[in-house]
């Protein structure tokens, strides 16, 4: 069920982002990018995944790349 209301919210956010002006590229990594960014602490929580220096190393570089498409 929480599947079903994740998915559908994550194309109703691409259709509104589409609709805001957005290019198709870039809405899509964008919404890509935070989603992995917001699924790491269900994996620490819920999956008890470690969290190690190299995954840090690649949030920086989700966070980096953000900063940089939206300027």
């Amino acid at each position: 069920m929480a599947l079903g209301v994740a998915i559908v919210g994550l194309e109703l956010g691409y259709l509104m982002a589409y609709r805001a002006g957005w290019n198709i590229s870039v809405g899509s990594l964008v919404a890509n990018i935070l989603l992995a960014i917001m699924l790491i602490p269900i994996g620490i929580l819920f999956y008890k995944e470690g969290f190690v220096v190299t995954q840090i190393v690649g949030v920086a570089f989700c966070m980096v790349g953000l900063i940089l498409i939206n300027k």
